[in-house]
């Protein structure tokens, strides 16, 4: 990283979260995840080199010979996107302004208005010396978070990674700075100053009446808040990331309340904790949600993932089975037969279960209807993206998860 880039800037969890969100989602293994973030104290990591649209370390696990090469891959933002940037950046003094100083404003990460400097899931790859292919492993998800440890102290580094720098961005800047306002002419010679008194106007002021509280029913991804907490409450409260998960949370139901949508619901505590975590920038808590619900944390995933792809009822019928109709059963076995990569295979129908062993799939009719997939894993059913009210339609979705791995 250049040292243009290292511009002084103030700590910032905006660009940090923004970060992680991306992170995290691109990853989508909450596994992997907990393990690199494990490795952040457990591994001999190298200082990580920045660049444009490279983040590269090398990693040494205890014991280990040889060490490893995790790389992270940010794509650039092209030229047409940086010049949207510049002009609406530069459109705002209070904006400019800040830049000016060096510092990142953490209210670009909510502007709609501007191009997005904080990458999307799909901007990010990961690559290692540790396998063949592309695709997340410790290494590459503990570089992640190194990464995030940068950015917080320094949100500069994602200008970087995107392919610019903060020099350059202070210097387009500087140029697009919408001009001062010229002064209001004085009285010419001879002439006296007319106008309000500065008593009158105050007291105009404060007789002013009240109007009520716009209320804001079109905002649908709440603000971040306690963001100005930087460090945990004295015990035995919970820590300062529990606190700003359970207000996201309580944020969330307040603007489904003023948006007239139905409240998440919240009965069942495996059930929320499942809703919770399906928010991939919840996913650090999973160890900590599994070992208070008494389950293992494989589970934990598994059911945050059946949040994320069903709901409510994906979970339900994650976790219990029930009865279903025979004549139902039958007509699934019929629809999903033309598909079954083995047809001559057993194909055992139990409860709301057609299980496919052979193609390592199994479907689960849920409460609402719909077909849910699952796939093998390692003798566990991991739950699949892609139901549907069409046995058929839920069966390739499970094929495709298995050709996905």
């Amino acid at each position: 990283m250049t040292t243009a880039d290292r511009a002084p800037a103030s700590a910032t969890h905006g660009w940090e979260d923004a970060w992680l969100t991306a992170f995290e989602a691109a990853a989508s293994d909450p596994v992997m995840l907990l393990t690199g973030e494990r490795l952040l104290t457990r591994a001999d990591i190298g200082q990580v080199h920045i660049n444009h649209g490279t983040a590269k370390t090398t990693l040494t696990m205890p014991n280990a010979a040889r060490p490893h090469q995790p790389c992270l891959t940010i794509s650039p933002l092209q030229s047409h996107e940086w010049e949207r940037f510049y002009q609406a950046i530069g459109a705002s003094a209070e904006h400019a302004d800040v830049i000016a100083a060096g510092r990142l404003p953490d209210t670009l990460t909510d502007n709609a208005d501007v191009i997005r400097i904080a990458p999307t899931p799909g901007d990010i790859t990961f690559t290692c010396s540790c396998r063949p292919d592309s695709g997340i492993c410790p290494h590459s998800a503990a570089v992640g978070y190194r990464v995030a440890q940068h950015v917080r102290a320094n949100p500069g580094v994602l200008l970087t990674l995107r392919g610019g720098s903060m020099k350059q961005l202070r210097t387009m800047v500087r140029v697009r700075k919408p001009p001062d306002p010229a002064p209001a002419p004085g009285p010419g010679p001879g002439q006296t100053r007319t106008g309000t008194d500065a008593h009158q106007a105050f007291g105009r002021f404060n007789a002013r009446p009240t109007r009520p509280a716009r209320v804001r029913t079109t905002q649908t991804v709440p603000a971040p808040l306690l963001d100005g907490l930087r460090s945990d409450p004295p015990a035995p409260g919970p820590a300062a990331q529990a606190l700003r998960l359970l207000s996201r949370d309580a944020a969330a139901r307040a603007a489904a309340l003023l948006a007239g949508r139905p409240l998440p619901a919240g009965g069942d505590p495996v059930q929320d904790a499942a809703r919770l975590l399906a928010d991939p920038a919840h996913r650090r808590y999973l160890e900590h949600a599994a070992e208070q619900l008494s389950l293992s944390t494989l589970q934990m995933r598994d059911l945050a993932l059946a949040h994320e792809y069903g709901g409510a009822a994906g979970v339900e019928v994650a976790l219990w089975p029930r009865a279903a109709d025979a004549e139902v059963l039958a007509h699934a076995e019929a629809a999903i037969q033309p598909h079954r990569p083995a047809r001559l295979a057993s194909l055992v129908s139990q409860d709301n279960q057609l299980t496919d062993a052979a193609a390592r799939i199994q479907l689960r009719l849920g409460s609402d209807g719909l077909w849910y997939p699952f796939t093998d894993w390692h003798g566990t059913w991991r739950p699949a993206p892609g139901p549907s009210d069409n046995p058929a339609t839920a069966y390739k979705a499970a094929r495709r998860a298995l050709r996905d791995r």
